[in-house]
């Protein structure tokens, strides 16, 4: 079923929730205030959040609004209980990324049904976020998270790189072994570029065996360090029935008004480089 993350500072509320809830066959995950609930909203990945509105150290409508900004956690359904019933709780629920508000007390069965509903538009969501292969942020995502970031830099100044990864040879995989093995690994591919981003950094599946890592906070000898590990990481790995293979890959720093096709076309001829330059290795293009 589902993974579900209860956050209410009532032990009554979180017990009669995860009873009946576990009855039904999820996974339920508890929190007693805001904090630990954004805490374990962005470690733990449930697929649906039930916040309360009033806690201590921070409240439902803080929670929500800092769980919806974590890219990581954009596929959660949030319903929202509160005591308080009348429609200015409501919208302000709803502004700062509820998906839908329920007051107390409540019915199980309606709560039970926002949650069958909650499930369906989770797996929606996931399906246009991510890459259905890898896992990863898809193409589509990127784009978003590319622009997102980029307005960041503009109001805080807070650097921000990009790294491109392209598998070499990957051809060769596909033509020698079949593609089912190819796809077995761009998955490894993608667990092994999980293993090393931090819980800040972005990595997507650009498309093919190409993979874009957008490392918010990041200055550039940063970012090189890190794309330089993720490099020997891929060498070392065993991949199954294809033994060692080397990926290639292009690093860049974002500048203040820069669009998004200037920074990657940036890291896209640093990735040239490193294949024209023989392969895995690691080329870093500097701004003008």
């Amino acid at each position: 079923m589902a993974k579900i993350l209860v956050v209410d500072d009532s032990p009554d509320i979180r017990s009669l929730l995860r009873v009946q809830l576990r009855l039904d066959g999820h996974d339920v995950l508890e929190a007693e205030n805001g904090s630990l609930g954004l805490k374990a909203a962005t470690e733990q990945g449930p697929d649906l959040v039930i916040l309360d509105v009033m806690m201590p150290e921070m409240n439902g409508l803080d929670a929500c609004r800092l769980i919806r900004a974590e890219p990581a956690c954009a596929a959660i359904y949030i319903i929202m209980l509160s005591a308080k019933g009348d429609t200015n709780d409501r919208v302000s629920g709803l502004d700062v990324g509820a998906d839908s508000y329920i007051a107390k007390p409540f019915e199980l069965d309606e709560l039970k049904a926002q949650i069958r509903a909650g499930i369906r538009t989770v797996e929606n969501r996931r399906q246009a976020i991510y890459d259905a292969l890898t896992g990863l942020f898809n193409r589509r995502s990127f784009d978003d998270l590319m622009t997102r970031e980029l307005a960041s830099l503009e109001r805080t100044g807070r650097d921000l790189s990009l790294v491109m990864i392209d598998l070499d040879h990957f051809k060769a995989v596909n033509d020698t072994h079949g593609h089912s093995v190819g796809d077995s690994v761009l998955r490894d591919l993608a667990e092994i570029l999980r293993n090393v981003c931090r819980p800040r950094d972005l990595p997507c599946r650009w498309g093919g065996e190409e993979f874009v890592w957008l490392m918010p906070e990041t200055d550039l000898e940063g970012a090189t360090q890190a794309a330089e590990r993720l490099r020997a990481d891929i060498k070392a790995h065993g991949f199954e029935k294809v033994g060692t293979l080397t990926a290639s890959l292009g690093v860049t720093q974002a500048n203040e008004g820069e669009s998004a096709e200037q920074v990657h076309k940036r890291a896209d001829e640093a990735l040239y480089r490193a294949k024209n330059g023989g392969r895995n290795r690691v080329e870093v293009a500097f701004s003008e």
